[in-house]
């Protein structure tokens, strides 16, 4: 079996211990699907990866079970777990629910600085899209999302958010490489801008709804596409 292909994450402060390398690599390439769904877990692989002994990958790996991103199976080893369509659809529904407020208190409240800033990001968006530049698109959709909660001063709600996004991301990362999918995405995203812009709550409410709704859409037709990547 061929070694994993994981990036060790850059160290801004201090310096992480190897067993918090390991865990951010495999974190990173699960969410990322270079991992994928189902994929044994090579402990072996790891040690040699990383130059350690054992104990500090199976601290990362047993971290991440608690999380439920990778099974742990007594007698035959590690795998990165399949995903929970009811999970993440109930994930979805929350999301919707706070994104669609924050949207309608963006459009009611938001600086200037934030309107700007939403401006901007899309002209990167539409950069990445130009580009096909999936990394970069991937991080930008993110920040969209944060720079409405950042221009409201909602860090609570930030980070409820943040907590949300570790599994679905695993479902963006999946999605993403479909046809036309970033260049729908930003159409979506550019609604919910207009609707900001123009101080239309309502408008905002129904633009960052549809944008979930999509991803909900499509999530449920790759299922019924790509089954194995999924729990039964």
């Amino acid at each position: 079996m061929a070694e994993p292909s994981l990036q060790v994450p850059a160290i801004a402060d201090g310096r992480l211990s190897k067993s918090d390398q390991i865990y951010a690599s495999l974190r990173q390439a699960i969410i990322r699907g270079d991992l994928r769904p189902g994929e044994a877990i090579d402990k072996t692989a790891l040690c040699r990866r990383f130059g350690v002994s054992r104990l500090p990958v199976t601290t990362a790996i047993n971290r991440l079970a608690f999380e439920d991103l990778v099974l742990i199976e007594r007698q035959r080893g590690s795998y990165v777990s399949r995903i929970r369509l009811k999970d993440i659809l109930q994930w979805l529904l929350v999301r919707r629910a706070i994104e669609a407020e924050v949207a309608g208190m963006a459009a009611g409240s938001a600086r200037p600085e934030a309107i700007e800033n939403l401006n901007r990001n899309l002209h990167y968006q539409d950069t990445a899209v130009a580009s096909d530049d999936h990394e970069s698109f991937r991080q930008l959709d993110v920040a969209f999302h944060r720079i409405l909660t950042d221009g409201l001063d909602l860090e609570r709600v930030a980070q409820a958010l943040d907590g949300l996004r570790l599994h679905i991301d695993r479902v963006r990362w999946l999605l993403l490489p479909e046809e036309g999918r970033m260049g729908s995405t930003l159409k979506e995203h550019r609604a919910i801008f207009v609707a900001v812009r123009k101080r239309d709550r309502q408008l905002a409410e129904r633009a960052m709804r549809r944008h979930i709704d999509v991803v909900t859409e499509r999530l449920v037709a790759f299922e019924r596409d790509h089954a194995e990547f999924f729990a039964q």
